[in-house]
């Protein structure tokens, strides 16, 4: 009984440690593609340490921008709360695996912010 006990235990963490590991990663900034964003009216934000986010005007949606250094040239033309239009690849959110709550929240590889034209 010990030794079947042990043996499953083994063949547990085992699998714990292997699943996983491979696999590409399928949410994130590394993640799949979900959609994109062709000039798309919103909300830009972001705070002193470069960390910046989009909440868009027509879709229910929080975009959270990857790699925010790379843009920071960009984005700072604008002043955070100031609407602009954006451009990009969205990616799923990878809390969106361990929450509902999550279910609005993208990843954001930024390629063109502007100001909306009147």
């Amino acid at each position: 009984m010990k030794k079947t006990k042990a043996i499953l235990l083994i063949a547990l963490i085992a699998l714990m440690f292997s699943s996983g590991s491979c696999k590409k990663q399928t949410c994130g900034c590394e993640g799949k593609v979900s959609f994109e964003l062709n000039q798309v009216p919103g909300t830009i934000y972001y705070e002193d340490t470069k960390f910046t986010y989009f909440i868009s005007d027509g879709l229910y949606s929080y975009f959270t921008v990857c790699d925010p250094g790379t843009t920071w040239d960009e984005v700072s033309k604008f002043k955070s709360g100031e609407h602009v239009i954006v451009s990009g690849k969205a990616m799923d959110d990878c809390m969106k695996q361990m929450s509902y709550y999550y279910s609005s929240n993208y990843v954001l590889h930024l390629e063109e912010i502007k100001r909306p034209e009147f």
